[in-house]
């Protein structure tokens, strides 16, 4: 039952009642939801024309396989990542900009217009999730909407072929070739096998749906639903358009050897007429295969309707896609962020450092035990604690990927920078505990290593002498640097110290004698190459 567009808005409303009822008892900060100006950027950046489409170019992990996420550089993966910071993540920040999220598809579906960072494939990853392989369903169903808009081609390389040794009347369409050593039987030809449609693409729930028709209708001849029927009956169109005079024996010495006991003693030289007969179930009274036979027009691919319906396949993906649940949702948001992060983190070059190498192996097999939970697997009772332990393996795999990245950009010094990891590695170890309790080392990072002779250049190279201009630069950055960088405010205080006497103008001498300090106070902004004073204030202090 499809829903309206009204109703589609109703159902989601679900997410953003949710999102109210679990954000009562918190601040209003932690519920807030960006501005439209933040939501009209990140729909922007999501679906970016200049983007194109995307190869999923990944640097595969062994592991990475198991995760039922999205490629980090997919269009739902990237609306995994802006989520993680889009309105802290809370929940009805996420549903405001799943609902623009999905608007914005359908746009592109009315419209025609291709998904940008979808692969341009004519098959679905299965091992993705599900909103993946929908989205990749969708983006082949608006190519062939389009295909079907435009003009077809009156000349195609695999339409027609015309047999001479035909009456006039028999045109062989659709040929792909001869079949070896196959003659047909009641004509003196050679069999000819034909162009057939591919078979229709599926998502993993739709995989999941004929399992299900197939175990409840049971299992007839080989077929278990009227997918089978439609893909049996074109391939006997085909084998028709390309054998005009072919009978149904024929067909299934073509498609179907089995079913065909062959009688034929000639050591493998082909003779005339074949000698042979149907199996038993094809020869059954009512056979299934032979009514198809005998309702099959000859047609060739050609002139067939396509076995995947892309109007109705693609309404299909955009109305699961707006009528999904939110804890659906959620489940595959979770999976596909970590695993677009630890892919993103995967894709970093820090050389042949093997330590490093099997801390990230041991990252994504963390991530797919934690997460296994998420896709039905396993006990969910404790799976926020789960998460939290995840994240702070995470977190100690960056900082280790982030030194060991910089050690080996850096330093031109394969032994040296791998000496020098390897020191960093057992000195960070005993702080990547699995524990949610934070643990903290007084101790610093103070291992030496032996510099080489031949290596003693490269190490040089890290501590060239400033250049005369990058010296003047420092000369007129009025102050110390923070972190490398000149500060956008700077306060200069000139301090003059009098004495002030406070006896009687009269007396000789003065009573008492008073300290007092005249302060001059400016504050300027700027680099050292433009400085302008922003205030100036002269006080008593």
């Amino acid at each position: 039952m499809h829903l309206n567009r009204q109703q589609r808005h109703n159902f989601w409303k679900i997410l953003l009642q949710e999102a109210d009822n679990s954000g009562q008892d918190n601040s209003k900060s932690s519920v807030a939801v960006p501005p439209p100006s933040v939501i009209d950027r990140v729909m922007k950046d999501l679906f970016n024309d200049e983007v194109g489409n995307s190869n999923y170019v990944e640097a595969e992990n062994k592991y990475g396989r198991a995760l039922k996420g999205a490629p980090s550089d997919s269009l739902f993966a990237q609306f995994c990542l802006h989520a993680l910071w889009f309105g802290n993540c809370n929940m009805r920040a996420i549903a405001v900009l799943w609902i623009d999220f999905v608007r914005e598809i359908r746009w592109c579906w009315e419209e025609s217009e291709r998904l940008p960072r979808m692969k341009t494939t004519s098959s679905i990853d299965l091992s993705s999730c599900v909103i993946h392989q929908k989205l990749q369903m969708l983006a082949i169903c608006i190519e062939r909407k389009k295909s079907l808009n435009r003009k077809k081609d009156t000349d195609d390389a695999h339409k027609e072929k015309t047999s001479n040794s035909m009456a006039p009347d028999k045109i062989r369409k659709g040929s792909a070739g001869v079949v070896p050593s196959m003659m047909l039987i009641n004509t003196f030809q050679e069999m000819h096998a034909p162009y057939t449609q591919d078979a229709p693409l599926m998502t993993e729930d739709m995989h999941e749906e004929r399992l299900h028709a197939a175990e409840a209708f049971g299992n007839a001849v080989g077929l278990s639903g009227q997918l089978e029927r439609d893909i049996l009956s074109s391939d006997m169109s085909a084998f028709k358009a390309a054998n005009p005079d072919a009978a149904f024996e024929d067909f299934i010495r073509w498609h179907s050897p089995g079913d065909w006991v062959s009688e034929d003693k000639s050591d493998g030289n082909p003779t005339w007429p074949p000698k042979g007969r149907l199996s038993q179930r094809m020869s059954e009274h009512g056979n299934m295969w032979r009514k198809i036979w005998n309702d099959a027009p000859a047609l060739p691919v050609s002139e067939q309707k396509s076995l995947l319906d892309s109007v109705r396949e693609g309404e299909k993906v955009v109305h699961y896609l707006e009528t999904l649940r939110p804890q659906q949702l959620l489940e595959q948001m979770v999976c596909t962020a970590f695993k677009s992060s630890a892919d993103i983190l995967n894709k970093t070059t820090y050389g042949g450092f093997k330590l490093m190498k099997t801390k990230m192996d041991q990252l994504y097999a963390t991530m797919v035990s934690t997460l296994r939970s998420l896709q039905g697997k396993s006990d969910t009772s404790d799976l926020a604690g789960d998460l939290k332990r995840l994240c702070q393996v995470f977190e100690h795999i960056e900082k280790l990927l982030i030194f060991a990245a910089s050690v080996h950009r850096k330093l031109d010094a394969p032994r040296l920078a791998q000496s020098i990891f390897t020191d960093y590695f057992n000195y960070y170890l005993p702080k990547m505990g699995t524990s949610l309790e934070s643990i903290c080392y007084e101790k610093e990072f103070t291992t030496k290593e032996k510099v080489g002779t031949l290596e003693r250049e490269a190490v040089s190279s890290l501590f060239r002498p400033p250049t005369a201009n990058q010296s003047w630069r420092k000369v007129l950055s009025m102050g110390n640097l923070l972190n490398g960088h000149e500060p956008i405010q700077r306060e200069i205080v000139f301090s003059v110290l009098e004495k002030l006497s406070n006896g009687h103008y009269s007396s000789p001498t003065p009573l008492c004698t008073d300290e007092q300090i005249e302060t001059h106070r400016m504050y300027i902004c700027g680099t050292s190459n433009d400085l302008w004073i922003a205030l100036s204030v002269t006080s008593w202090d």
